[in-house]
């Protein structure tokens, strides 16, 4: 919106990266110079799941779980029982003190310079990783129709990756009450997200402020990845 572009390849989303390849750690490493990783997983799913191998390569490593799984599938099948899509979700976590304390402290990381080239990362790489790209993207002024094509990328991939799971006899159990709109990366969630952020608050920014980060992080996070 000021006329600035977004630096290529600073920052970078992703799905777990726990089955991460050799091959690929020499490619984050050199090709990209990956630095740091925010690992936006709950400390159960990290333990379930493993951490990855980029700790071995002097790659920062940064734990800041956006949510605290109970490990109750009832009570998570009972919360997305209560929503239709995933935008409704995203309002909900948005809503907790707690969530909203997490998406500050790992904006403070992005803000930082020397923590990039960074990746950040959750499970599946499309929600709270959606989340995280939505809410940098939009306070470096990004427009809302960019924000969210760049969110609905995720959605092809999102069939073949269910059909692993479901064959994955560790993961199939833990996926299999998840609603079928779990599983898509759609325009309206995401628009849905960023026009109720912009009523309550005024902007995403003004969301972020409201939850107490300090006044210097946008124009922090403008430094650092606009050019």
């Amino acid at each position: 919106q000021d006329g600035y572009s977004v630096a290529w390849r600073r920052l970078f989303g992703s799905g777990a990266l726990r089955h991460i390849s050799r091959i690929d750690l020499t490619r984050l490493k050199k090709e990209i110079g990956l630095t740091s990783v925010i690992d936006l997983r709950s400390s159960i799913e990290a333990k379930e799941q493993g951490i990855e191998i980029l700790s071995e390569v002097g790659i920062r490593y940064h734990s800041v779980p956006f949510i605290t799984r109970s490990g109750d599938s009832n009570r998570e099948r009972e919360m997305f029982q209560e929503f239709s899509n995933m935008g409704e979700v995203y309002l909900s976590l948005a809503r907790d003190k707690e969530f909203n304390r997490r998406v500050i402290e790992a904006l403070e990381i992005i803000a930082e310079p020397e923590n990039h080239p960074l990746v950040f990362h959750c499970f599946v790489g499309k929600d709270r990783t959606g989340i995280l790209a939505a809410i940098v993207l939009s306070i470096l002024g990004v427009a809302d129709a960019d924000i969210i094509e760049d969110y609905t990328l995720t959605a092809p991939y999102m069939e073949e990756l269910l059909k692993s799971m479901n064959n994955n006899p560790e993961i199939a159990e833990g996926v299999k009450h998840l609603p079928g709109y779990f599983w898509k990366a759609a325009p309206e969630s995401m628009a849905l997200f960023l026009s109720t952020l912009q009523r309550e608050y005024g902007s995403v920014r003004g969301y972020v402020e409201a939850q107490g980060a300090e006044a210097s992080l946008p124009r922090r996070l403008k430094r650092s990845l606009l050019t």
